[in-house]
């Protein structure tokens, strides 16, 4: 595995006619149609081999072309990059989620409080707190979306968030945890539950796990010796 960092695979449609897509330092992949030609082409580095762009042919639509880019990213050169957690986790869920709603925003921050929950029950090894309560809360059918986005603090928020990271990321440490090993582990897993780079949702609109998803196995990531 080189040590380059890793540029996420992103489509910026610039509206200069036929050459929609253009490579630039945060393009991994990118796509382009010829003036003389109807099909579509697809530019990407080849981290097994960085010595160039390497090319491929043949999609009738620039659709088609994003679609084998995604797939080809996530299966060929996904074990030669060094990730970027954080753009990683936000690209999943901006391919799960591409035009989230307020009422996406409260369910998210349920599964927020049902991850603190967790650790609750990591910590303790039984049930010591409400978060489950809180996170079923903003899961739930019954919470005022209008009311929750209306009268929260952004900044606040966000500073919660940040600080959250951060802290979370010293308890690993502290722990002797490789986190950021552990991250690609979860973010490989939950790529395995897209099916040809796309999700399926069942009827409550929850990422159903197709028979390619594999549950991350995080023990290789904890403390040497346990």
């Amino acid at each position: 595995m080189n040590n380059l960092p890793l540029k996420p695979l992103f489509w910026k449609d610039y509206g200069n006619g036929t050459a929609s897509e253009t490579r630039s330092a945060l393009h991994e992949y990118d796509a382009w149609q010829t003036d003389n030609d109807t099909g579509w082409y697809v530019g990407y580095f080849d981290r097994r081999n960085p010595t160039g762009i390497k090319e491929a042919t043949g999609f009738a639509t620039i659709d088609e072309a994003k679609q084998w880019a995604w797939n080809h990213y996530n299966e060929k050169m996904q074990p030669y990059v060094k990730p970027d957690s954080i753009t990683d986790i936000r690209n999943w869920f901006k391919a799960a989620k591409p035009e989230p709603t307020d009422k996406d925003v409260c369910t998210q921050i349920g599964c927020h409080y049902e991850e603190v929950y967790e650790m609750d029950v990591a910590l303790y090894g039984y049930e010591p707190s409400h978060n489950g309560e809180i996170a079923d809360w903003y899961k739930g059918d019954s919470i005022s979306v209008v009311n929750v986005i209306q009268r929260m603090d952004k900044v606040e928020l966000l500073d919660a968030l940040c600080d959250q990271i951060v802290t979370a990321t010293g308890v690993a440490y502290m722990m002797g945890f490789d986190i950021e090993g552990a991250l690609k582990e979860v973010i490989r897993s939950n790529n395995s539950k897209m099916v040809k780079g796309k999700f399926e949702y069942d009827e409550n609109g929850k990422i159903m796990k197709p028979e390619s998803y594999s549950e991350p196995d995080l023990t290789p990531f904890l403390k040497q010796g346990e």
